[in-house]
């Protein structure tokens, strides 16, 4: 019995299943007239949409050629202060750190587009005020000029970052991210080029600190030798010793108390001392008196070291000032000149306009036909 009752529903679906395709069928001119209508409305708009290219690019750390006159002076501000950490892979590390993280800032981003001139032609064309120029730099920002670097779990054989534009036309993204590109270099290098300045100018300033209590601390030496010798010739004259006296009484020998250390601190000097220097005789004390008082400063050698090296970052100083082209990056891969659209995809379009035309006259014709029959 239930065997019969399901044949029967079978029957009654095949026989509504075969009815709804006749139905269908005999609407076909209908179905075919709303698709092509439905893929003409798609392709208006696919053919008059904006379109949208997508150039990209891939940049790796700066290879020796790249940073050029940079990276030599950083090794000759290494040398000349002794340091003895310096590489180059360092520097290149260092460069491209500054860099990557340039890419990413979204004031920097809005500062390039502020001064391009493809940006305010753009702005031109497509606001028509100050807030609607403010939403389209917003919105480049955010959906057209995309910095990522690549998920190591993800894309274990990519490297660099990838930096991509998309335009209204193939050879603007290409132009536009060249442009981005040169401009955070540029600003990262200048940057840098100020940090190197500023350290430069902090040693000369701690080297001329030094030379001056140099300066200072053999100026006074001298100057206590001097009281010395005066006072020591004040009593040799007083006492009438003419001629050096070769010995003293005590087994202490004049040399061992004559002039000391030129030496800091002063606590450690023999020059405090000028107890027995008038032995020396009138003579002699006078002859050392003129002769330190008309003689040059002699400093120690650490002093000259110094000088040397302040001269020499000086001379390093104007070369940095005058430095030359140079990148803190490499490209893995130029911004490309896309040869395939983005958007919009005009077949995909027509093959959906088509498909929706037929979808939506089928289920009209269906619909107008299960109410007329309840009807």
């Amino acid at each position: 019995m239930s065997n019969i009752y399901s044949q029967k529903i079978n029957e009654t679906d095949g026989v509504d299943l075969i009815e709804l395709i006749r139905i269908l069928w005999t609407k076909k001119l209908w179905i075919i007239i709303s698709a092509f209508i439905f893929m003409a409305i798609s392709a208006g708009y696919a053919f008059t949409a904006k379109e949208q290219w997508t150039s990209k690019s891939v940049v790796i750390a700066p290879k020796v050629a790249n940073l050029g006159d940079y990276l030599s002076f950083r090794s000759e501000y290494a040398s000349i202060l002794d340091i003895k950490d310096f590489s180059q892979d360092k520097v290149s590390e260092k460069v491209f750190h500054d860099f990557k993280t340039a890419l990413f800032s979204r004031s920097l981003k809005e500062a390039f587009f502020s001064q391009s001139a493809w940006f305010n032609t753009y702005a031109a064309k497509n606001a028509n005020s100050e807030e609607a120029k403010q939403k389209l730099l917003s919105n480049l920002v955010d959906k057209n000029l995309i910095v990522t670097i690549p998920d190591p779990k993800k894309e274990p054989n990519s490297i660099g970052v990838n930096v991509s534009f998309a335009a209204e036309t193939p050879k603007d993204a290409q132009n536009v991210l060249l442009d981005y590109i040169q401009f955070v270099n540029q600003w990262v290098l200048a940057e840098n080029k100020k940090d190197f300045l500023a350290n430069i100018n902090l040693e000369l300033s701690g080297l001329e600190l030094q030379k001056n209590k140099i300066e200072r601390d053999t100026e006074t030496v001298r100057q206590i030798q001097l009281e010395n010798l005066t006072t020591a010739l004040d009593i040799a004259k007083s006492a009438g010793i003419k001629d050096y006296s070769k010995s003293l009484s005590g087994n202490v020998n004049v040399p061992e108390v004559l002039l000391g250390d030129a030496k800091v601190p002063f606590s450690d000097s023999k020059l405090r001392d000028g107890s027995y220097l008038f032995m020396l005789g009138e003579k002699y004390l006078q002859a050392q008196v003129d002769t330190l008082k008309n003689a040059p400063l002699v400093y120690p050698q650490n002093y000259y070291n110094i000088e040397r090296q302040a001269n020499l970052l000086n001379v390093l100083e104007k070369k940095v000032e005058k430095e030359g082209t140079v990148s803190g990056y490499y490209y893995l891969s130029e911004p490309d000149y896309p040869v395939q659209r983005d958007w919009p995809k005009r077949l995909i379009l027509l093959i959906v306009g088509f498909v929706f035309g037929v979808v939506l006259s089928s289920l009209i014709i269906l619909a107008r036909e299960v109410f007329s029959n309840k009807a």
